[in-house]
């Protein structure tokens, strides 16, 4: 293992010296050999964020993640918030993004978390953090993170719910008060900028969103119900009425179906939960025969290039087991040589690069275990 992830890094320094920090060519994105022919079916890690990189970070359990199909990266945006309460240090105020190049095998961040010394609440009552007070504050974000692909944006759809004064801290019991709104957050890639809609806010903590790529739309799911942003200027609406699951689901569009797909709630379950843009429709589906361990929480993505829904599931405290379900057929499989060595608990950090056609996955920041990042190929 070690003689393997010492290969893929020289081969990564080569295609960072080659290409610094552009993973472009042309009009064509740089692929990385090394990726497009891994041994199908099995994980392999790929880096191991340590003391002495550029961006040294601790993955949070509690945040969400997109994959930018135009740069090619993985963007990890969220924070546990409530991490350092209860006499454990100081808050966790990660509200940067950080992003994985599959390319160069590195992570890079646009700026640092901002000090929640700069926390405040400006003159449209919204949370702003940063010198310029154009930064959201630190949340979890669950799966309410998707990228926009029509847009070129990163969209957050959450609130920092545990920054509550009497919940998890006092800390902002002088600011809360002001506080009148949590807007949804668009982020510019290019620009690198922050913006927030003035339409009507709609959080999807603890819960999650999706981008339907057929009509470039966001689909987010709730205990309410089942949103769509769309209209100019974008505003939430209320689609179907009625989450049908709790909370701790994550979801996935599946494009090969034009469906929405979301597993997974607090109690546990192991049930798909299936929206029809078309029908306008929002049922639960109890799979007949195999189907996986009961869950919540768990690292979810759509494989494009097999055309099935990806769930890690954890079966113990131990091992986590990597699932695929066939919406069409209504049917689970299990890939038994695709374990994972751990229980991944909490993660919404799986996406589908598009590029190499791999899932990546970014794990630990629990349990004393490193911040890594892995990736599958199936077939």
């Amino acid at each position: 293992m070690k003689k393997i992830n010492l290969l893929f890094t020289l081969l990564s320094i080569s295609i960072f010296i080659t290409y610094g920090m552009s993973i472009f060519g042309g009009d064509k994105l740089i692929t990385n050999p090394k990726l497009l022919k891994l041994e199908v079916n099995k994980w392999h890690k790929l880096h191991t964020v340590k003391k002495g990189d550029k961006v040294f970070f601790k993955r949070q359990e509690h945040g969400g993640s997109c994959f930018d199909s135009k740069r090619g990266l993985l963007i990890l945006i969220g924070s546990n918030t409530h991490s350092g309460s209860r006499g454990r240090g100081k808050l966790e105020d990660s509200n940067n993004p950080r992003y994985y190049n599959p390319v160069t095998n590195l992570w890079t961040q646009d700026y640092s978390g901002d000090p929640m010394s700069t926390y405040k609440v400006n003159a449209k009552h919204i949370p702003v953090a940063g010198v310029k007070g154009d930064h959201p504050w630190a949340m979890h974000t669950f799966g309410g993170v998707i990228f926009d692909s029509k847009r070129d944006e990163m969209v957050v759809a959450s609130h920092p719910g545990h920054l509550v004064p009497n919940r998890f801290t006092n800390q902002f019991k002088e600011l809360w008060p002001k506080i009148k709104k949590h807007p949804t957050w668009t982020y510019n890639l290019e620009k690198k900028t922050w913006i927030s809609l003035p339409s009507n806010p709609i959080s999807f903590f603890p819960n999650c969103m999706v981008f339907d790529s057929d009509r470039n739309m966001i689909i987010g799911h709730n205990g309410r119900g089942i949103y769509e942003l769309s209209g100019e200027p974008r505003s939430w609406k209320i689609i179907v009425k009625g989450g049908q699951v709790g909370w701790h689901n994550n979801g996935i569009y599946d494009n090969k179906n034009k469906v929405f797909l979301g597993f997974g709630t607090n109690k546990n379950s192991n049930d798909i939960l299936v929206y029809d843009p078309t029908k306008k429709t929002l049922i639960k589906k109890s799979t007949p025969g195999t189907r996986p361990p009961k869950d919540q929480h768990n690292p979810m993505a759509f494989d494009s290039n097999i055309g099935k829904t990806v769930v890690l599931v954890d079966r113990d405290k131990k091992t986590t087991e990597t699932w695929l379900y066939a919406y069409e057929k209504d049917e689970w499989q299990k890939v038994e040589a695709a374990g994972f060595p751990v229980a991944l608990g909490m993660n919404y950090n799986m996406e589908y690069d598009t590029i190499h056609k791999v899932l990546l996955l970014v794990e630990g920041g629990i349990r004393r275990r490193p911040t890594s990042t892995w990736a599958l190929k199936l077939k």
